[in-house]
């Protein structure tokens, strides 16, 4: 009888995925076995793995946050540098004035305002009124005032009654400020009208 060829190479072929299949199965049972073993050290490593992860996420997430932060200063900084020459053309109108109207508005602006070439000539052309309007305010210069008041008045009363205490200079100092004509309160009193 003859050989079924066949029937040969179906057994052969199953025989071979059997034999693969017995070898799968021990090589997965063996890496289990290892995986067993290493048990919580995986976790412990992977826990540190993930760690290191995130840190080197986080650095990655700085890094390039300083970076975009140096751009954005590099391109403010050239725009200060350079200004936008049609945007201020467009953006300040110059009127244009004829020589009749500077003339008007010479003629219409008030007698405080000073022309001059020269500093002499604008000093030439000052003049300080004598005629100020009386101060409203005399207590608002009363402390400064005095101040200077006192600085003047103590070395002179020192010089004439030698050996008083300070508060009987002050209290002097006091009762001079009172008449004395240095006083806003007796300057403003001789701008009052009589009311008699």
């Amino acid at each position: 009888m003859g050989v079924n060829s066949k029937a040969e190479a179906a057994r052969a072929r199953k025989s071979a995925t059997e034999s693969e299949r017995k070898e799968r199965e021990a090589r997965e049972k063996e890496e289990n076995y290892w995986r067993e073993a290493e048990g919580s050290k995986s976790k412990a490593a992977k826990k540190r793995e993930e760690e290191a992860e995130k840190r080197a996420e986080a650095a990655a997430r700085r890094a390039e946050a300083r970076r975009l932060a140096e751009m954005e200063e590099k391109e403010i900084d050239k725009a200060m540098k350079k200004p936008d020459k049609k945007a201020n053309r467009v953006s300040i109108p110059v009127p244009k004035v004829t020589e009749a109207e500077l003339q008007k508005r010479r003629e219409e602006q008030d007698d405080s305002l000073i022309e001059a070439s020269r500093v002499e000539e604008a000093i030439a052309q000052m003049s300080v009124a004598d005629n100020l309007p009386p101060d409203r305010h005399p207590e608002r210069r009363l402390k400064a005032s005095f101040k200077a008041f006192e600085e003047a008045e103590l070395p002179r009363l020192k010089e004439e009654k030698p050996g008083l205490t300070h508060t009987q200079y002050k209290d002097m100092i006091w009762k001079l400020w009172k008449k004395s004509p240095d006083n806003p309160l007796n300057q403003a009193s001789l701008f009052l009208p009589n009311l008699n």
